[in-house]
């Protein structure tokens, strides 16, 4: 269905297009869209992409199928010593918004935070307008432990900002559970 691949440099284009892309920004970011320049941008996910930086990792979402490259995975405040980190998935390419990828995603990213990076804690966040995000993260087990109220402006209004975790555990526990039910 999906596969998770490395960041290739050579799709920064098409990351770049999303990343400038004002509903995706809607959904993804706290502050309003800016446009961002193509060299101001580059600059940014090579920073992030740089090996020295042990708190970020960027993955892209691919269709098995045809390998048609269709999101991107962000894997952000990795912290080792507390082993715990957040993830955000997002189908950049609209045309394959709304059918599971993004979860599918999502359920290979949280086997490599716990079992490759060794992870205790995975989180994620969603503007408490985003039901369909909140509904899906709580179907693979995470739980809300935060509310940030009133926390941004989104169309002259403010909305909350809800923060999920999943902990190693319970990662572990839904996929045996998942097993047994197949």
């Amino acid at each position: 269905m999906v596969e998770i691949k490395e960041f290739n440099l050579q799709n920064v284009s098409v990351h770049y297009k999303w990343n400038n892309d004002k509903e995706l920004n809607y959904y993804d970011s706290d502050y309003p869209h800016q446009h961002e320049s193509f060299e101001t941008f580059l600059k940014r996910i090579k920073t992030v992409l740089d090996e020295r930086n042990e708190t970020n990792e960027l993955f892209e979402i691919h269709l098995s199928e045809n390998d048609k490259l269709i999101g991107i995975v962000d894997i952000h405040a990795i912290d080792k010593y507390n082993k715990r980190c957040f993830v955000n998935c997002t189908i950049g390419d609209r045309k394959y918004a709304g059918k599971g990828y993004d979860v599918k995603a999502l359920k290979i990213v949280l086997d490599h935070c716990f079992n490759e990076k060794g992870m205790h804690k995975v989180g994620t966040t969603a503007f408490d307008f985003n039901t369909s995000w909140i509904e899906s993260v709580e179907k693979l087990g995470f739980q809300q432990e935060g509310q940030l109220r009133e926390h941004v402006i989104k169309n002259d209004d403010y909305c909350d900002k809800l923060i999920f975790s999943l902990l190693e555990k319970e990662f572990q526990s839904n996929k045996v559970e998942a097993a047994v039910a197949e």
